[in-house]
């Protein structure tokens, strides 16, 4: 009987010790195509990385950019201040100096900045002058100038002694600015207003307790810091305003005060004669038009339309109150506390 012969193919794959499998070959070409996207990526990307290292550096190495322009400024202009400084001083105290006496009472900062380029022969520096003030043993100021060059590489040097010019003359004589006072009208304080500034002045300079009680504060948190080892001899009202609403009338019951207290030392004797000083305040007076007005605070001379109730007072665990919100404004017409309020159902 005929036999079927078997296709030669077909004897291979039986024979082969392996077979390819066509997933492979698959998984090849995935491979491949990946690693081409890798390549055209990579060509792609590589400037703008080496782009981004760049500005890396030069942030790092332009440290003071990084900081912000008011940072760098600040910093611009303190460089080279301690040898401004120290040169001025050395120069003070040279021998035979006519300014030996003279003191350095402050740094004003920088003028005259000025950036020079680099060139072929010489690197880039910055130029500035440091600006001081000097008071000499007479009570005579002037102000002193030291110019200096900056570079990184080379450091801080000082191009020069000092320049000592005098300062501006004063405001002429017949010249008389005033504060502000939008929203504030000219008043006179009345005779019990005075006396309540009065009766504050004396005990500004006398207990804290009796300061708080002048003051009328009800907190029992709150504290309050006198002057010590003065007395007060005198006080006087320089000026005085009361707030006007928009339709002009004046709220009477507040009045903000300059106040001119004269004080002597305590503890001077009598047969020596009183040595005396005058010092000013702003003073908000609660209850301007009622039998007995009262000061709640107070404050430097043109701080008086901006003073809130109580805002000298400092807590027990020793933090300043937080102020007001509001400004100076209409008081509660005579020091009366504000009525409790209703009880709620199951308090009696």
């Amino acid at each position: 009987m005929p036999t079927r012969k078997r296709h030669q193919v077909d004897d291979l794959f039986d024979t082969a010790e392996a077979v390819p499998d066509p997933s492979e070959r698959a998984r090849g070409m995935r491979r491949y195509r990946t690693a081409r996207r890798a390549v055209f990526a990579s060509v792609i990307l590589a400037p703008l990385n080496v782009l981004g290292l760049i500005l890396m550096f030069s942030i790092v190495l332009n440290g003071v950019e990084a900081t912000g322009p008011g940072t760098a400024q600040i910093e611009a202009t303190q460089t080279g201040r301690t040898q401004a400084e120290r040169s001025l001083e050395q120069w003070l105290a040279a021998d035979e100096s006519v300014f030996a006496d003279a003191e350095i009472t402050s740094w004003d900062g920088a003028s005259n900045i000025e950036d020079v380029e680099a060139t072929e022969q010489d690197i880039g520096y910055q130029l500035m002058t440091h600006d001081f003030t000097l008071r000499t043993a007479d009570g005579v100021y002037y102000r002193a100038a030291v110019r200096t060059a900056y570079s990184p590489s080379k450091g801080v040097k000082v191009l020069s002694t000092p320049t000592v010019t005098p300062l501006a003359p004063s405001a002429a004589a017949d010249w008389e600015p005033a504060e502000p006072t939008e929203g504030w009208g000219t008043t006179t304080a009345s005779a019990s207003a005075t006396d309540a500034i009065s009766s504050w002045a004396q005990a500004l300079a006398s207990s804290p307790n009796e300061l708080k009680l002048a003051t009328r504060d009800e907190d029992p948190a709150h504290v309050y810091s006198t002057l010590t080892g003065v007395d007060v001899a005198s006080v006087s009202i320089i000026q005085a305003v009361s707030p006007v609403s928009d339709d002009g009338e004046m709220d009477s019951s507040t009045v903000v005060a300059t106040v001119s207290v004269e004080l002597t030392d305590a503890d001077a004797e009598e047969s020596t004669g009183e040595a005396s000083t005058t010092v000013q305040y702003d003073v908000l007076v609660r209850g301007a038009d009622t039998a007995a007005p009262y000061v709640t605070a107070w404050g430097a001379t043109g701080s008086g339309t901006g003073l809130t109730d109580y805002e000298n007072a400092a807590s027990l665990d020793g933090n300043v109150d937080e102020p007001t919100t509001s400004r100076s404004g209409p008081s509660d017409g005579g020091g009366e506390t504000a009525e409790p309020a209703p009880a709620t159902e199951g308090q009696e």
